[in-house]
């Protein structure tokens, strides 16, 4: 399966937030008490960081080939990331198995060598893993010596033996690409996402730049929301107003509102944005937005004089919705605008939300 064919890491799966008061071990302690399923969920965690640097993918599975995790950066170069969760530092003899796949997967083509390949445990490497990376000749000898006991019956359902093309292989194998990252290194790297604060607590380390830059001409993917706000003011006016550039022209009194209507759209999608980037994946966001389209939704049907009033009504009391459950509004990144902003999104995307009475 090629890069492009493998699923967008990490994989869909929410953090809970955590109760971290009273627990006065630093992180990298914290985590060596992680079960397998813990352990993973940090990690994938900890490859949001990774997201500016390399196009990032995953396995999560079984047929990963020794690679839990696949980076690859603009030059083309591939990174490996292989999770080990044992209740030790790691030995040699956990790893020969995994270097054992690398040599069969990159010997036949099954995968494309890799520039590095990281090893990640929770309770790090042991001093003989260590030295063994330290003096990548000593992993040739030891595949070899160990590959009938280690290797074997370990890398597929089929024994694999060793052939005499596969010796050769392993013999001039530059095993220099092995690299290990400690815990103390990946929870620094953690500390640059937005879960380390639900995971770790101390507070908010990620800040969302909020500042916006709104287009003088509307954008296409407005449209929708910008007509149906022309069509709240044309209740109003009982006019048909069917452009920006009518309603400037010949309502100048709206213009300001409009322009207040596009900030609040732009401020939204930088939201929608920054958690895109810095969270795990989008359901946070996704989740926000139903709270406010379930928040606003009485008001749809409440009896208004004409849209314009329905509209400016809706923008008020969405400030007011308590939204505190979501992940993004407990620390603080949600603000009125946001909210406001997100009713226009809505706007954009569903036909049961529109201003007017006559919808």
């Amino acid at each position: 399966m090629g890069f492009e064919q493998l699923s967008i890491y990490p994989a869909p799966e929410k953090i809970t937030i955590k109760d971290t008061d009273g627990d006065i071990r630093v992180p990298h302690e914290r985590i060596k008490g992680y079960d397998d399923k813990e352990f993973e969920l940090f990690i994938r965690e900890w490859v949001v960081s990774l997201k500016d640097r390399f196009q990032v993918r995953g396995f999560g599975g079984a047929g990963d080939k020794g690679r839990d995790v696949v980076a690859k950066d603009a030059q083309g170069n591939y990174f490996y990331y292989q999770c080990k969760h044992y209740n030790h530092p790691l030995h040699p003899s956990d790893m020969i198995p995994e270097f054992g796949k690398l040599i069969y997967y990159t010997f036949n083509g099954s995968i494309p060598l890799s520039r590095k390949y990281y090893i990640l445990a929770p309770m790090d490497i042991g001093v003989k893993l260590s030295n063994m990376i330290d003096n990548p000749k000593d992993i040739n000898k030891a595949l070899i010596d160990e590959w009938s006991t280690n290797c074997r019956n370990k890398i597929t359902a089929s024994p694999i033996n060793l052939t005499p093309d596969m010796t050769g292989y392993i013999q001039q194998f530059d095993f220099g690409i092995i690299k290990t990252k400690t815990m103390l290194e990946v929870v620094n790297e953690h500390r640059t996402t937005a879960f380390y604060a639900f995971r770790f607590g101390g507070g908010l380390s990620v800040t969302r730049d909020r500042s916006i830059s709104v287009p003088k001409v509307v954008e296409k993917y407005e449209t929708i929301y910008i007509q149906k706000y022309l069509a709240a003011i044309s209740e109003r006016e009982k006019v048909t107003i069917n452009s920006v550039e009518h309603l400037v022209r010949d309502y100048p009194q709206y213009a300001t509102a409009l322009k207040v209507q596009r900030e609040r759209f732009y401020s939204a999608e930088n939201l929608k944005i920054f958690a895109s980037k810095n969270l795990i994946h989008n359901d946070y966001f996704e989740d926000l937005t139903n709270d406010v389209y379930y928040g606003i939704y009485d008001y749809l049907d409440k009896f208004y004089t004409d849209g314009y009033e329905r509209l400016l009504d809706v923008m008020a009391q969405v400030a007011k919705i308590d939204l505190n459950q979501n992940l993004l509004s407990k620390y603080d990144l949600v603000h009125p605008q946001d909210r406001q902003g997100i009713c226009h999104q809505l706007a954009n995307e569903r036909k049961d939300i529109a201003w007017t009475n006559q919808r």
